[in-house]
């Protein structure tokens, strides 16, 4: 009698893991509320390997999202998903990262996405108009946000690099060459630092809250290496102080 109850018990699991890996997405999507900040289009696969096409989360568009979800994670209730995400020929960031996922955190390792600089200068509240070249380049090795409080960042490792700056303005197409900044957390906020190693004479720090509000201050020093043709847009920024810094803040 306990071989077949044993038997039986094999076969019903056999069959749930069947069922559950055959699951369609959209089934699954279908009973989850998304954020209205998220939209997904076109979604296929099953829960274990998700297509979307689109996906938009706040003012980004997401093409081409893949999302693999570990059977293995689920039997320590932290589920951990790999994304991979957008293709060369089409416009819009692409990169790939894991996101494991519990009742009180959130840990991102594996991260490295590349966005195109001008996408994200368009987010930023600049002095003057100007269009940003080059692509940015995000790699994160882990960060953990304490989802129980306020979405704090509790630790977070990982590196900017824009190469190849450069910018259009003032009809002048000006460049900066590279410029790079480190990931950490302070005070609770992911903070982003700017390596002050540049040709801008560059000192700036920018703070990301756990509620998504975004701060910045820093200063501008011109020296030998500062670009002659942004010298003319100096006054767009301010006042030099008595160190003939130009403070910069938003």
């Amino acid at each position: 009698m306990k071989k077949y109850f044993s038997y039986g018990a094999l076969f019903l699991c056999l069959f749930l893991t069947f069922l559950l890996a055959s699951m369609p997405a959209t089934f699954v999507l279908g009973q989850v509320k998304l954020p209205k900040n998220i939209s997904l289009s076109s979604v296929s696969g099953t829960v274990w390997n998700m297509d979307v096409e689109q996906a938009i989360i706040a003012d980004t568009t997401l093409n081409q999202v893949n999302a693999r979800l570990s059977f293995w994670s689920l039997l320590t209730l932290s589920p951990s998903v790999t994304v991979t995400f957008g293709n060369p020929l089409i416009a819009g960031p692409e990169g790939i990262l894991t996101v494991d996922i519990s009742q009180e955190r959130l840990l991102l390792t594996n991260v490295d996405v590349l966005v195109k600089a001008n996408v994200i200068a368009q987010q930023v509240s600049l002095p003057l108009p100007l269009t940003a070249k080059g692509d940015v380049e995000v790699i994160l090795s882990e960060m953990i946000i304490d989802l129980a409080n306020n979405n704090a960042c509790l630790q977070a490792q990982g590196n900017i690099t824009w190469q190849s700056a450069g910018v259009i303005a003032l009809e002048q197409n000006i460049k900066l060459n590279q410029l790079a900044a480190t990931i950490g957390c302070e005070n609770k906020a992911i903070s982003i630092t700017v390596d002050p190693k540049n040709d801008l004479g560059l000192t700036f720090s920018a703070y990301i809250q756990g509620q998504g509000a975004i701060s910045g201050q820093g200063h501008l020093l011109p020296g030998n290496k500062f670009p002659a043709e942004l010298k003319q847009a100096l006054p767009f920024i301010g006042r030099a102080d008595n160190e003939g810094r130009y403070r910069l803040s938003f």
